[in-house]
């Protein structure tokens, strides 16, 4: 299944960090890998969400969880998109993207 589920979801980095790492101080975004979806999964998700068929990525906002047919889903599909929308909050939001993977058998 080449469609990979992360969590996106920002932390603040202080400025007195900042300094110490010599980074510019705000928002920090961390990517958390939650999962992969099957092909019929994302297809149902992109109808919902009303997202191009050939889009290769889309983001799943807290506020659209209403929209997705949960019940339509594959159970496995279902398992790990519920686990990961039990982890957000009102600073992160899903993506979803297709991650090619080549076989070199």
């Amino acid at each position: 299944m080449p469609w990979k589920l992360y969590r996106f979801r920002f932390e603040d980095y202080p400025e007195y960090s900042a300094r110490i790492t010599g980074h510019f101080a705000g928002d920090m975004l961390i990517i958390e890998e939650e999962g992969e979806l099957s092909e019929e999964a994302v297809r149902l998700l992109k109808e919902s969400l009303g997202i191009d068929e050939n889009a290769r990525k889309f983001d799943i906002e807290p506020q659209n969880i209403m929209k997705l047919p949960l019940e339509e889903l594959p159970r496995e599909d279902r398992k790990t998109l519920l686990a990961a929308m039990e982890k957000l909050d009102s600073e992160s939001k899903l993506h979803i993207e297709y991650r090619y993977q080549p076989s070199f058998d």
